[in-house]
């Protein structure tokens, strides 16, 4: 009989680094602590001379069982469950509506939805509601050293679509009587949506007294807690979290979602346009801090592939039949990790998501300009003659010699229709000048002058060409006006240079 398959002590701490590995669903595995733990005991035990147990090849085995079976989950996308917290409910008011509204009282075109108490029994008045969340509120405010705080706690377990509703209603159920017996609670199943789901509403003190408040590792530990019923009963289920899944793209939250299937207009996409324009410091430092959480994220990743990437290689060399196939989906797996997108083409894949994006930011100039770098590697086959011919390194200096020399020859071209544009409009000038000369001449010849005021009035022979020259004069002194100036402006700048005399010390 062949040995059974053990991963290796650096890969099993590893993969429950990635795996959120759990210890009975209480937190995060501290597996440093333990081990000072076990170094410590090992101490005591040899001090006092006891015989040792070897039960480390036994904890090897379950981990290793343990991370194999996350594995094959996270390999096959095993749908994951859904648990969060809706509302927190202050008085009997807010309590009893909350009751009405779960059970559908009072609701056209909806079947009534019996609520199961925590004593088992069944709720399907207003008026045993109104009895019970004032009964909760009477507790909850019970004693003067007692702080006024909520009344109760909703919580949602919900599964994708197809799921068997009965079975996660009973699964919620055995939840709700093992992990919150010292609590009063009511629950109650809604099927009139593509997934089901169910409403549990929590009283907030306990029948000790305790206030219920709940963390994320609460909530992470009933995630875990919902999939393993849901796994007794036949239902594939799992509660990873994203880390080991590779980061899964977000959504955005389910009440935004709701917002804009009912076309009304979202804050958070005013914010996020804002972010886009950056103008302001807040905006500015949001995206910095984004993107250093991409950065982060990143580095998980790389974290993750090279985890599973270990894993394969010890499940392909030292495994099994069952090892083998393992590794092989797994490597599927990894092969489909794509890597996190960047802030600001995250921020406008949600506001087209949304409709919300502005029109000048149709266009991700970053992601445009990778386009452009993918389209040049992969060649231009539109062009004639280099259809089907690789984007050899002649191609592209062929092409960039043609296109120096298209530009230099439109420049040239420019610069001439400019220089004849300047001497038509100079000749039209000198000729608009010539005949109103001509035309003083004749009116000063029909009139008789004036003894005196002959010279003044008749112009010169020469007049029009003097007066040519000096608009050829003034042009080019303009022309070397803006050379000068030019000069100024750089004169300027390079006393404006921060490094003039040498760098800062």
């Amino acid at each position: 009989m062949s040995p059974a398959f053990i991963f290796s002590e650096t890969t099993l701490d590893r993969l429950e680094r990635v795996q959120g590995a759990r210890s009975g669903g209480r937190g995060r595995v501290d597996n440093e602590g333990h081990r000072r733990l076990g170094n410590a005991l090992l101490g005591v035990i040899q001090t006092l001379g006891l015989p040792q147990s070897r039960g480390s090849a036994r904890s090897a085995d379950v981990r290793t069982a343990a991370a194999s079976q996350q594995l094959d989950r996270t390999a096959r996308r095993v749908p994951q469950v859904m648990v969060k917290i809706t509302s927190r409910l202050h008085g009997s008011a807010s309590t009893v509506g909350c009751f009405t509204y779960v059970a559908r009282l009072g609701m056209e075109g909806k079947d009534a939805v019996p609520l199961v108490t925590s004593e088992g029994r069944e709720l399907t008045s207003a008026v045993e509601m109104l009895e019970l969340a004032r009964a909760w509120e009477e507790w909850e405010q019970t004693g003067d050293d007692r702080r006024k705080g909520a009344t109760a706690i909703v919580m949602v377990y919900s599964m994708p679509p197809g799921t068997d509703a009965e079975k996660v209603y009973g699964a919620v159920r055995d939840l709700a009587e093992t992990d919150f017996s010292n609590r009063r609670w009511v629950a109650g199943l809604h099927t009139d949506e593509a997934h089901p789901h169910v409403h549990l509403i929590i009283a907030a003190r306990d029948l000790d007294g305790r206030r219920f408040n709940p963390d994320r590792a609460f909530l992470q530990h009933n995630r875990e807690r919902f999939a393993e019923l849901l796994r007794a009963r036949g239902i594939e289920a799992d509660a990873t979290i994203r880390m080991t899944r590779a980061y899964p793209p977000k959504h955005d939250k389910l009440p935004v979602q709701k917002m804009r299937e009912r076309g009304e207009a979202l804050r958070v996409d005013v914010s996020r346009a804002a972010v886009l324009e950056g103008k302001w410091e807040p905006d500015q430092a949001f995206m910095r801090a984004r993107e250093s959480q991409v950065s982060r994220t990143a580095e998980n990743i790389a974290l993750v592939k090279s985890t599973y990437l270990k894993a394969i290689a010890e499940l392909s060399d030292h495994g099994g039949d069952e090892q083998q196939r393992l590794a092989r989906s797994l490597q599927l797996f990894v092969d489909q990790i794509r890597e996190p997108t960047p802030a600001r083409s995250e921020i406008i894949e949600r506001l087209k998501e949304g409709r919300a994006l502005p029109e000048h930011f149709e266009q991700d100039p970053a992601l445009e300009k990778l386009k452009a770098r993918v389209r040049a590697r992969a060649g231009d086959k539109d062009m004639p003659g280099r259809e089907g011919k690789a984007d050899s390194p002649a191609n592209r200096l062929a092409r960039l010699r043609a296109t120096t020399k298209q530009l230099r020859d439109q420049t040239g071209q420019l610069a001439r229709a400019r220089e004849g544009d300047r001497f038509d409009k100079l000749a039209q000038a000198t000729a608009k000048l010539k005949q109103q000369s001509a035309g003083r001449g004749q009116a000063a010849s029909g009139e008789p002058a004036k003894p005196g005021q002959e010279s003044a009035r008749t112009p010169p022979a020469n007049w029009a060409q003097n007066l040519e020259k000096r608009l050829e004069e003034a042009i080019k002194e303009k022309d070397r006006e803006r050379l000068r100036q030019k000069e100024r402006d750089r004169d300027r700048d390079r006393d404006r240079d921060g490094d003039k005399g040498g760098p800062r010390r």
